[in-house]
């Protein structure tokens, strides 16, 4: 059964939101490029930019939403890359962590009842 690792930060102050926004886009190629040998753990990952309703305005706060195939597989990657040694040390350096964020805050979900659940797009 899968995993969802949900992880929420705010944008530190100091940091361009232009920078952060093209900082995310070089991390989201970066893992495209190197999903298959370095994230086979992942089913997914999604990002997300919170808003207040009703007017959909901006809260600064920004979600990513990691699928694991298990439990078991997410704790085989973060103990892979715990050290950030051999291909995870070009990982690190695009990152998002240190450059960019702030009050990270990290949640599991683990699925329930999928048999339930609506399928996407119709």
């Amino acid at each position: 059964m899968s995993i969802f690792e949900v992880e929420s930060w705010n944008v530190r102050a100091d940091v361009d939101p232009a920078e952060y926004h093209e900082g995310m886009r070089t991390w989201f190629r970066w893992v495209a490029d190197n999903r298959a040998e370095l994230f086979p753990e992942w089913r997914s990952a999604s990002y997300y930019h919170e808003v207040n309703q009703p007017d959909m305005a901006p809260t600064g706060r920004y979600t990513m939403l990691f699928e694991y195939h298990s439990e078991q597989a997410r704790r085989e990657y973060k103990e892979r890359r715990k050290d950030w040694s051999g291909p995870y040390a070009e990982y690190k350096k695009v990152d998002p962590y240190e450059p960019f964020l702030t009050n990270v805050d990290l949640d599991y979900w683990e699925p329930l009842e999928r048999g339930l659940w609506l399928p996407g797009e119709p």
